[in-house]
């Protein structure tokens, strides 16, 4: 979970470097890439939260396993509602990623593609 809260600073400071280096006008290809880093670290964070609630799941299946028959399946459920947060964590990081990245490509001194 705390690497899904490092992306989140990652992409905050990039997104931040963005836009200095969009108002300094000097080099479109920095630009560029500063842009696509920022796609590129939220959709990591996802990668990574979904890292996490893989290791979440494998350990609470591990335990069950161990604890044999007298689980209740009150446990069950608080122990599968503790592993979706990293991975709805690292969704929500994605998506506002995707959407600073859309944004600040449709900008009007974004260098093109060609």
């Amino acid at each position: 979970m705390s690497l899904v809260y490092l992306m989140w600073i990652i992409v905050f400071f990039l997104a931040i470097r963005f836009i200095i280096l969009y108002r300094s006008n000097k080099n479109p290809q920095k630009l560029k890439r500063a842009n696509d880093a920022i796609l590129f670290v939220g959709s990591l964070g996802f990668l990574i939260g979904i890292s996490g609630q893989m290791i979440g799941l494998m350990s609470a299946f591990d335990a069950i396993q161990k604890a044999g028959s007298d689980i209740a399946p009150q446990a069950i459920a608080g122990g599968l509602k503790v592993t979706f947060i990293a991975p709805s964590f690292g969704m929500a990081l994605l998506l506002i990623s995707a959407i600073i990245w859309f944004v600040s490509r449709n900008l009007k001194q974004y260098p093109s593609l060609n």
